[in-house]
């Protein structure tokens, strides 16, 4: 069944900070999204996320073919294998595009954004990132994460060496193994993810994920009736939990090519 997408979402200060170095962007007319998280201090991160969305926002309305459009999984030209090529290739250079900016001035070469996009075609989407920034899945009432956080505690747990108890405990949590921005070169993780309608993705920056559980977002995602009224109860639980980050949430629900709007 071929599907679309639409989204909502919103980004808020928290309670401890004083400036939103999170940036997102959706477009239900294109099908896609993204959530930045900005590192860097004052403005800076602020600049590496607003850099790589807008960069990426560009590059999908100028540069994206239109023969891609509304492919299925089972396409023989391969969409699916393009496409991961083609993501893979726009966050490589818009990795160089910011960290470039360090050579435009001294001030900005600490700054660095983990991003999580997503993309909808006819029945799969596309996913990516960097960082941990995060995108979760909410299907047949439960929800999945389906990134990998490219962090200190997420290569110890692969390795083994704490336990899921010992790394929620940890002192080193936003210890990040990559990001956007901070080196010359960077490899993103990009995947292909069947997709169906009622499917709801959760694209968010680590002040949600660091505070609302998963079966808290399970909670919302059931009982809320819009999109809308989902994303406000997410930021909200996060504020009530401490707020001590920026927090950007964004929501997709599939549809069916001609369903109504959530």
């Amino acid at each position: 069944m071929r599907t679309r997408i639409s989204f909502h979402g919103r980004t808020d200060v928290g309670r401890r900070r004083e400036l939103n170095e999170d940036t997102f962007y959706s477009s239900d007319k294109d099908g896609f999204a993204v959530v930045a998280d900005g590192m860097g201090g004052r403005d800076f991160g602020e600049v590496a996320s607003s850099l790589f969305v807008s960069c990426l926002n560009a590059n999908m309305k100028k540069y994206f073919p239109e023969c891609m459009r509304e492919r299925s999984l089972d396409d023989p030209g391969g969409a699916a294998f393009h496409l991961v090529a083609l993501f893979d290739l726009w966050f490589r250079d818009i990795n160089e595009t910011v960290y470039n900016w360090g050579d435009l001035d001294r001030k900005y070469r600490e700054m660095g954004t983990t991003v999580a996009v997503l993309y909808q075609q006819a029945d799969f989407v596309i996913t990516g990132h960097v960082g941990d920034s995060r995108i979760y899945r909410f299907r047949d009432g439960r929800v999945a994460l389906i990134t990998e956080d490219h962090s200190f505690i997420n290569t110890q747990l692969k390795a083994k060496l704490i336990t899921p108890e010992e790394a929620l405990r940890s002192t080193h949590k936003n210890i990040i193994t990559r990001a956007v921005g901070t080196r010359a070169t960077v490899k993103p993780t990009i995947q292909v993810k069947p997709a169906r309608p009622d499917d709801i993705y959760l694209l968010c920056s680590d002040g949600l994920s660091d505070l609302v559980s998963e079966e808290s977002m399970r909670e919302i995602l059931s009982t809320r009736t819009s999109l809308e009224e989902a994303t406000d109860a997410l930021v909200n639980e996060a504020n009530e939990r401490g707020g001590k980050d920026n927090i950007t949430v964004v929501l997709g629900k599939v549809l069916p090519a001609d369903g109504a709007a959530p």
